[in-house]
């Protein structure tokens, strides 16, 4: 399973970024959720969308386009 990021900085070409085993991706506005049991999986598959969107010869600290991990949120299951 892959992300599909289109439109990118107005690319003609879709970006693609891999999904490891086990990670689901959802997007909700502008905002892109990845979910799973692994963190590991999880960790690496945003890693992967990070950089597919990343832009060389760009100082990240100006131009804020692309997609960053903004938060980290581990929910625990009921017991």
């Amino acid at each position: 399973e892959e992300l599909i990021i289109e439109n990118f900085l107005g690319e003609k070409y879709p970006r693609t970024a891999p999904l490891r085993p086990g990670t689901k991706a959802a997007v909700v506005g502008d905002i892109v959720v990845l979910s799973g049991y692994d963190v590991e999986q999880v960790g690496q598959s945003a890693a992967n969308i990070e950089r597919a969107t990343h832009i060389r010869n760009y100082d990240p600290r100006v131009f804020q386009d692309g997609i960053y991990l903004t938060e980290h949120a581990h929910l625990k299951g009921a017991d």
